[in-house]
């Protein structure tokens, strides 16, 4: 099972997550994905080499809001309406802090908005932070 599938268009981002999440001194399993539309396939046809076993899905979707093409938004929409992954934990991962996204987001079913940090220092304490709640004190909701 994957702990953490983290939707992240800008390369430069989604490098320094995978640094990160390595430093932790937690066992932390992630996949990352370039685009809304490849999250949703992802999230509603296992991975190939899973293909005759019950998939979970990952605890936490880690969801970069100002994706190209589908927008995050348009992502968590979808999401939420699908019986399958209405109540995976979805937590905003954006650059902005404009208060209509944060308002966008929470309306249309984020768990959870956080800013990215400016500084790789800060945002690996804020990783650190959110893998420890979301992915070890949490407590999920139905199956999976």
């Amino acid at each position: 099972m994957t702990d953490i599938l983290y939707v992240e268009d800008n390369i430069d981002d989604a490098d320094i997550f995978c640094r990160l999440i390595r430093k932790l001194n937690l066992p932390v399993s992630y996949t990352i994905l370039n685009s809304g539309s490849e999250a949703l396939d992802y999230l509603s046809n296992p991975p190939a080499d899973h293909a005759n076993q019950d998939v979970s899905l990952p605890k936490l979707l880690l969801l970069d809001l100002n994706l190209d093409g589908m927008s995050g938004i348009d992502v968590l929409e979808v999401i939420r309406a699908e019986e399958r992954t209405r109540w995976l934990p979805i937590v905003a991962f954006s650059t902005s802090d404009n208060p209509k996204d944060i308002e966008q987001a929470y309306a249309a079913g984020i768990n959870a908005y956080l800013v990215k940090p400016g500084s790789y220092q800060a945002t690996g304490v804020m990783l650190q932070r959110l893998c420890e709640f979301w992915l070890n004190d949490n407590t999920r909701f139905g199956n999976q």
